[in-house]
């Protein structure tokens, strides 16, 4: 039976950037399903950080981008309208199976490229770059549907207990932060979700 892991994940956090491309190759190797939970960031839900705290965490990011071989440094703050856009185009191209494709990109150019995410242009850019027709991308941006899903995932997030992400959950238990994912790899080993390596003409794949 497939298992669940909800990841819970911030356009405003250099941490969630940090874990989007490991956190979406997870159901390639695992037995899972990752349901998305796009949320409000902490600055937007009355939880402001001290200066000197935002401060080492961008040092701290940028050590472990550096490790990870990402893009760090050139970062435009989407706080405001840049997160709420990319959050509801994230709930729509969820549902057209461009999730990873958008959030990575996305990310991307918030943290490593200083792009501008709450101007139509950048954005755009970003969006067609994932494959998303831009013209859906606009309709996604007013669609209070998808501002309802946000909420949700983010009174989910609060009912768990937790406030930081990224955060993931799976089979009750919590894992608080992008150098956490090697603690989840290691419960889903123990479930036994991981995926048989497939071979090729005797290769691994």
């Amino acid at each position: 039976m497939t298992a669940t892991v909800e990841y819970f994940f911030s356009f405003r956090s250099p941490y969630s950037y940090l874990s989007a491309a490991r956190a979406f190759a997870l159901p390639a190797r695992y037995d899972i399903e990752l349901v998305w939970r796009g949320v409000r960031p902490m600055a937007m839900r009355g939880q402001p950080l001290p200066r000197d705290k935002q401060l080492y965490i961008l040092r701290d990011a940028a050590r472990e981008a550096d490790r990870l071989g990402l893009p760090f440094g050139r970062i435009h703050d989407p706080l405001g309208d840049g997160v709420w856009r990319c959050l509801c185009i994230a709930e729509f191209a969820n549902q057209r199976g461009r999730l990873a494709a958008f959030v990575t990109r996305a990310a991307q150019a918030i943290w490593g490229e200083a792009v501008e995410v709450a101007a139509d242009a950048p954005l755009r850019a970003v969006c067609e770059a994932s494959g998303l027709d831009w013209a859906d991308c606009q309709r996604a941006i007013a669609n209070a549907d998808y501002r309802a899903q946000v909420e949700a995932n983010t009174a989910r997030l609060a009912a768990l207990g937790q406030w930081g992400v990224p955060t993931f959950v799976h089979d009750g238990e919590a894992y608080w932060g992008q150098d956490r994912i090697e603690d989840l790899e290691a419960a889903l080993g123990r479930a036994g979700l991981r995926r048989p390596v497939t071979r090729v003409e005797g290769i691994a794949a």
